[in-house]
């Protein structure tokens, strides 16, 4: 059983990740601020099924997975943010287009998330490095990693939801003739997670 201690301490940590701005985050905020807040938290959901999916792996314990993953880190990031630059040159070509911009359906909204979400291998290499330190039933550590798993996952989800409505509310204040404006902040968003995938290391 954890203790009560060791899960407040395991939340306060997702709550301080959730709240650091990542790849995932430049997604959401970048398309909430272009298409608005369906397509913002769509993308959301996108994401944070990658997330679980993620999470999942570690839970059933899959180290082949981890470690296919590891192997291949720099193709994978690379490749992750060369589709957040093609996002953000798209953004940047119909900034101040309004509708007539590219607006992704609701199933290309939430297969970017998905993409973004598996297009970070140092997500899942974390996932697979944090939830055990926090498990004490070595013998049998399945339903504690489950259980973390889950708070994770909830959290996550939460925050990234937070994330689209803000920047949808961001997009309805500076409309009208500040929308090339703030279609260009959305195409930088989405560069910035692309850098940020490029800087990453394994550490």
């Amino acid at each position: 059983m954890i203790s009560g201690q060791s899960l407040l301490i395991f939340v306060l940590a997702c709550l301080a990740l959730g709240a650091t701005p990542g790849p995932n985050v430049a997604l959401i905020v970048g398309t909430s601020l272009k298409h608005g807040r369906r397509a913002g938290l769509l993308s959301a959901i996108g994401v944070n099924v990658g997330i679980v999916l993620q999470l999942a792996v570690v839970a059933a314990g899959l180290s082949w997975v981890v470690e296919l993953f590891s192997r291949h880190f720099d193709l994978v990031r690379y490749a992750g943010a060369a589709y957040l630059l093609w996002l953000a040159v798209l953004q940047w070509r119909h900034a101040g287009q309004g509708e007539a911009g590219p607006a992704p359906s609701g199933h290309a909204a939430f297969g970017r998330g998905l993409a973004v979400a598996f297009a970070n291998p140092k997500t899942l290499l974390f996932h697979a490095a944090f939830l055990p330190q926090f498990i004490t039933n070595t013998a049998d550590p399945g339903p504690q990693i489950a259980l973390l798993a889950a708070i994770f996952a909830v959290i996550a989800l939460v925050g990234d939801m937070v994330w689209a409505v803000v920047a949808d509310r961001a997009r309805m204040a500076i409309s009208g003739r500040f929308s090339r404006v703030a279609d260009r902040v959305s195409a930088g968003i989405l560069a910035g997670g692309a850098l940020v995938l490029l800087a990453a290391g394994r550490r």
